[in-house]
């Protein structure tokens, strides 16, 4: 003789709200976790760059983002300087540069505080024309103790490229990395053909991840 089904008992009920609740939970921490940064899949947001080229005192290719009138407050900015030519006794010219990439810190203000710097990479090659296009030498300085940075070259349109490249750094501030290029010939090249390229994020619930490139031409002071 089949059974008659018995009513839902009090702790029945207090089960079913238990998982009611719980799947509200989960719902609602799934929604905050997707806040806490880019939506999967979208990638960093892409920010414009304002480009300067300074030749007053020392020659450099400066980069700001994002984009203001007439500061240098938003997430940062990068450049590519020489500071000095070298002259040395039966060996060829030479130059000093300096990489800079500079992420929070003095160089933001609201509403771009907050932001660390990924990872940075900056390319510089001579033009095609240069007759050390190939056998010019960069010799890099690494900037600290940092394990992630690395330094090589490839060949471009017949031309040496030099890459020097900082990654899983998750800090603030300037890092510079010193540099010296060698010309292997009587002659230094008239410009530097250089990019950039650099990804910052700003962690917390609202947190972002931004990512900026630039490119430019670094005028050289002639000896």
């Amino acid at each position: 003789m089949p059974s008659t089904p018995s009513a839902p008992s009090d702790s029945d009920d207090h089960l079913t709200r238990r998982r009611v609740l719980a799947g509200v939970s989960t719902t609602l921490t799934g929604t905050i976790v997707g806040c806490s940064g880019r939506v999967p899949g979208t990638g960093p947001t892409r920010l414009d760059v304002e480009t300067t080229v300074e030749t007053d005192q020392d020659s450099r290719l400066l980069w700001q983002y994002p984009q203001r009138d007439g500061d240098e407050d938003g997430v940062g900015y990068a450049a590519v300087e020489v500071d000095r030519v070298i002259r040395r006794e039966n060996r060829p010219l030479a130059m000093h540069l300096t990489f800079n990439s500079t992420v929070g810190g003095i160089a933001s203000a609201e509403p771009y505080e907050g932001y660390r710097l990924d990872w940075f990479r900056f390319r510089i090659r001579p033009p095609a024309a240069y007759d050390g296009r190939i056998n010019h030498r960069v010799r890099v300085e690494p900037p600290g103790q940092w394990e992630a940075f690395s330094t090589h070259y490839d060949i471009q349109g017949e031309v040496r490229r030099t890459t020097v490249e900082l990654r899983n750094v998750d800090t603030q501030g300037t890092i510079r990395v010193p540099a010296v290029f060698e010309s292997g010939t009587d002659s230094l090249p008239d410009r530097l053909h250089c990019s950039f390229t650099v990804q910052a994020s700003r962690p917390g619930v609202f947190g972002r991840t931004v990512r900026v490139a630039g490119r430019g031409s670094l005028p050289i002071p002639q000896p």
